[in-house]
């Protein structure tokens, strides 16, 4: 069945933690690009190639709004080097991500669609670069996984500055301020009185934050192409509380559907190393022997031997018949 998923995040520059020894010092929005959609991507700034092994990129694309819009927006590499030059700070926030779980139910070519109608109508149109990549990886169960990955520059085109990007961000893609205003009004007068009535315009307010109408949208983008291609399944961005559902919520399993198929790797890797250890142990003993005592060397040889012959003759014994286990 068709699953809601929807998540935001901004990458900002600052990596928010300690860097490891021989690793990024900073994050960048051309490594990001480059993950996202599979490609080898050269960052100016830091002077370094980005690339990944992505096999489960099927399509990327690159949406940007008007019909003026320059021809190095729709080349990859240059649009994410042009957005870190627009940025000066240390800790600057350089894009926004939006990941978008598809319906399994559509064709691949209906799923490009979809995204890329949502994009158009709650992004692009507004102003944002958007480049978006669609990833098919297997899903835990064996099927499909098919999901996108949305990056949305924070700044619009402005061809009059040398990066082609406005000197300022648009801080009402963040959230606008009269709606930012609003929420903080109703949340204050809600915390005060905790009156229904202020729980009900707080949710009000609340429903016009951006976060939320995308949310919104989402939902009826995707439920309006899943109508579109004759399938009965929809998704609900809302709660289940809001839905009338009564059941636990469960949490998203992310990396851990991995652990299973990663224990066993990591298992049958400290196996091998085990063993290349007895062995370099033994090399390292039978060499002791050899430089101070051959006859030694001579009997540690057997002991192996009938060590061997011991362990492997445990698995030639024929397993007692039920018969055989009765009688005794």
């Amino acid at each position: 069945m068709a699953v809601y998923h929807l998540r935001l995040k901004v990458h900002s520059r600052s990596l928010g933690r300690a860097a490891r020894e021989g690793g990024a010092t900073r994050r960048s929005a051309v490594a990001a690009a480059a993950y996202r959609s599979g490609q080898r991507l050269y960052d100016d700034s830091q002077g370094r190639w980005f690339s990944f092994d992505k096999p489960d990129v099927v399509h990327t694309e690159i949406l940007a709004p008007g019909p003026d819009a320059p021809a190095w927006v729709f080349d990859r590499q240059t649009l994410w080097n042009m957005v870190e030059k627009s940025e000066k700070r240390q800790d600057a926030q350089l894009c926004r991500e939006i990941e978008l779980t598809l319906p399994r139910e559509l064709t691949p070519d209906q799923r490009i669609s979809l995204v890329r109608e949502f994009v158009q109508g709650e992004f692009v149109s507004k102003g944002m670069v958007a480049d978006f990549s669609v990833h098919v990886p297997d899903a835990a169960d064996g099927r499909e996984q098919p999901h996108a990955h949305v990056l949305l520059t924070l700044r619009r085109l402005d061809p009059a500055t040398p990066t082609g990007f406005a000197a300022t961000k648009d801080r009402d893609w963040n959230e606008p301020e009269n709606i930012a205003r609003l929420v903080a009004e109703a949340r204050k007068r809600f915390n005060d009185t905790e009156l229904p009535e202020d729980k009900e315009a707080l949710d009000a307010a609340e429903a016009l934050r951006n976060v939320n109408v995308w949310r919104r949208e989402w939902a009826e983008h995707a439920n309006a192409a899943l109508a579109d291609a004759g399938s009965e399944a929809r998704i609900d961005h809302r709660t289940l509380e809001a839905q009338g559902i009564h059941r636990i919520p469960q949490i998203s399993l992310g990396i851990a559907r991995h652990i299973e198929r990663a224990y066993n790797y990591v298992r049958d890797r400290v196996t091998q190393w085990v063993s290349i250890k007895k062995r370099a142990d033994l090399f390292k003993e039978a060499q002791h022997y050899q430089q101070r005592d051959p006859a030694k060397l001579a009997d540690f040889v057997m002991r192996l031997s009938e060590m061997a012959e011991s362990f492997t003759a445990q698995f030639r014994k024929e397993p007692p018949t039920p018969e055989a286990d009765y009688e005794r």
